[in-house]
């Protein structure tokens, strides 16, 4: 770093006096951390705050600074879905950097035909680092419980090729949704060929477990059967996403064969992701998991649209405290092991020296809070967390105001036993 002439500020920014909190690095304890051009140029107690150009104060017991939220699995091709026609999709500075994330991953919203929206209009005006994994399917997603592939013609491995070498750097990803009739049909050869496409392009494979629809499909049963083939079939650094999903296809359809697979799949690189979202959380699902020793490699949120039953990564977050981890550990599930769970850990996911400045200011409040899980399910926990700031290559951007009408906290259990909310 060039010297500066005496009596300049040596630090762009100050954030002073918080809670440090970066599990991956070993870091848990009240200290400064100084920005410079944009990235992390020290980190200790006690820093001089007259040698920052502007110092953030950070106060209060639970208020901690964490590695910037990373979410690996959203949807934010906005503008590139019509609204109730295929699923929307969110603004993703909405719930990236003003929801407490400063990297998200577009699992799947597009495919090859449309996903030059990303480069022409959602990237330049992101704020957020935005990760796109594209459809295995050319035009993609559709509304939820709907099938995205209704043959395996609609997997165009020349088109796919060609997105590819026109897009250098761009699809960092396939996605690929196990649901619809064509899954009970032919399941297991497009896993196949899911597989053959991911490989061929050296990019991982997220796989959407569990299917909404499953009891107005032939054989139901066979999403179970799919399942498992598609977990033997998962390679290092693929993502089996919706973990704690109770609906058919879920890893919870036959647990004596299903478990010693998932524990062979983890141990040889296999991503374990829950992504709650609206439709793929079971509550019981999840305590039961955690009790019998399965517990998510990450947490995402899979945010399809802002209210709706959708809620933010920092609530996905809280649900899982409500389960029974600790805040260590959820803080850890979206820092350090996501980035690792898209091959970003040696960017983004720790607070270092050297590395870019995604920092996220974060509460921790106690609290009787109310959660819904995709059966309408209620359950109860201590604690909500909401954003107070983040950093995205060292600017500050405020948080908005939340998902819920009064913001990002859960529901107040006694105002939703009165009926207020």
């Amino acid at each position: 770093m060039p010297e500066r002439p005496p009596g300049t500020p040596s630090y762009d920014l100050l954030i002073r006096g918080g809670h440090v909190l970066d599990p991956g690095s070993g870091l848990d304890g009240r200290m400064d951390v100084a920005v410079t051009g944009g990235r992390i140029v020290e980190i200790g107690p006690g820093l001089d705050p007259a040698r920052a150009r502007r110092v953030v104060e950070i106060r209060g017991a639970d208020r901690y600074v964490v590695p910037g939220l990373v979410d690996i699995h959203t949807h934010v091709a906005h503008g590139a879905t019509t609204p109730g026609v295929g699923m929307a999709c969110c603004d993703p500075d909405d719930v990236g950097v003003r929801s407490g994330v400063t990297t998200v991953v577009d699992c799947g919203s597009v495919g090859v035909a449309n996903i030059g929206v990303f480069p022409a209009h959602i990237l330049p005006a992101a704020a957020t680092r935005v990760v796109v994994f594209a459809n295995i399917g050319s035009f993609a997603h559709t509304m939820p419980g709907w099938a995205d592939l209704g043959s395996l013609d609609d997997i165009d491995d020349r088109a796919i090729a060609a997105c590819v070498e026109h897009n250098p750097g761009l699809v960092a990803g396939i996605k690929l949704r196990l649901v619809g009739d064509i899954v009970t049909e032919r399941g297991e050869e497009i896993v196949d060929r899911s597989k053959k496409v991911a490989r061929e392009h050296h990019v991982p494979l997220m796989v959407h477990i569990g299917d909404l629809r499953a009891a107005d499909r032939p054989r139901p049963e066979r999403m179970g059967e799919v399942t498992r083939h598609l977990i033997d079939a998962l390679e290092p650094g693929d993502v089996l996403t919706h973990l704690c999903t109770p609906n058919a296809g879920g890893v919870m359809d036959d647990v004596d064969a299903t478990f010693p697979m998932l524990a062979e799949a983890r141990a040889r690189g296999v991503v374990l992701d829950p992504a709650p979202g609206m439709g793929n959380f079971g509550y019981a699902v999840a305590r039961e998991q955690a009790e019998r020793g399965l517990h998510p490699d990450t947490i995402s949120s899979d945010v399809t649209l802002v209210g709706q039953g959708f809620h933010s990564l920092v609530e996905c977050m809280a649900k899982f405290m409500a389960v029974g981890y600790s805040f260590r550990e959820v803080v850890a599930m979206t820092t350090g092991r996501a980035a690792a769970a898209i091959g970003l850990q040696d960017e983004i996911g720790a607070i270092a020296v050297g590395r870019e400045a995604d920092l996220t200011v974060l509460d921790l409040v106690g609290g009787d809070f109310t959660f819904l899980d995709t059966t309408k399910a209620r359950f109860s926990g201590d604690h909500g967390i909401a954003p107070v700031l983040t950093l995205r290559a060292g600017e500050p951007v405020a948080p908005g105001w939340g998902t819920h009408p009064w913001g990002f906290l859960p529901a107040d259990a006694a105002s939703v036993a009165g009926g207020a909310r």
